[in-house]
């Protein structure tokens, strides 16, 4: 039975709690911009007595793209910008989703994507991981989220353009690339 769905929407910059309490490890969101401007979503930390700013993401126009709340911050804090010197903020509003993990595609097998994507790395077996960034023209970017791993363990090489990684679940990977390949063994 799939998990009901949370999603928070607004025409303004605002920060939305995603962590209920007691809840540990990575969150999987959606995100959709705006038309006409973007948005910068920034993982925020927030406690009675301090306030901590993690991983930023950009979505650009009103694109989806997917992303992770890491382990350790309970709110998303989503800014309006404006493109250039222009002096608008979009049309529309934007939109974040919380993703239940029957929506996050589970590595396995060959898979191909485009953009920054999320996929779930189910139970504790190691894998093998076998990416080409860019069809072998430029680097990517493998974060794996875990419980544990707070910002996430960047696994990929800055230079490299095709990889082995080994990795073991459970968690999520962000492949961050405008083109990737994966082979999982």
């Amino acid at each position: 039975m799939k998990a009901e769905t949370t999603s928070w929407s607004s025409w303004r910059s605002k920060e939305v709690l995603v962590r209920e309490a007691g809840e540990t490890g990575p969150i999987p969101l959606q995100i959709r911009g705006v038309f006409g401007a973007y948005v910068v979503a920034s993982a925020v930390q927030r406690t009675d007595s301090t306030v901590a700013h993690g991983i930023s993401y950009r979505v650009w126009g009103a694109d989806k793209r997917r992303v992770i709340l890491p382990a350790g911050y309970n709110s998303l804090d989503i800014s309006r910008r404006s493109v250039g010197s222009s002096s608008s903020s979009g049309i529309g509003p934007w939109k974040v989703t919380r993703l239940a993990d029957e929506d996050v595609h589970l590595a396995v097998g060959r898979m191909a994507g485009r953009g920054p994507w999320v996929l779930r790395l189910a139970d504790g077996s190691a894998k093998t991981l076998r990416v080409v960034w860019n069809q072998g023209k430029s680097p990517g970017c493998l974060t794996l989220f875990r419980a544990g791993s707070g910002a996430g363990e960047e696994l990929s090489e800055p230079q490299h353009t095709r990889e082995a990684i080994r990795v073991t679940g459970p968690g999520y990977l962000l492949l961050d690339a405008d083109r990737w390949t994966l082979d999982i063994a």
